[in-house]
């Protein structure tokens, strides 16, 4: 079975732990889609004190 180029395989894909504001930045959401987005499931989250930091796929 041939690969496509564009295709990503689970080696290829890499994730990165962002806070709330790089991740507002990133998925260019207010900090309110944010957190509706988190509520949801809809984001792979972690809290350490009062900050969010999210699993982001690079």
């Amino acid at each position: 079975m041939k690969r496509d180029e564009n295709q990503k395989t689970d080696v290829d894909v890499k994730f990165r732990w962002l806070s709330s504001k790089e991740t507002m930045r990133a998925l260019k959401l207010s900090g309110c889609d944010l957190m509706h987005k988190r509520e949801r499931g809809e984001l792979k989250y972690r809290k350490q004190g009062n900050a969010y930091y999210y699993l982001i796929e690079e």
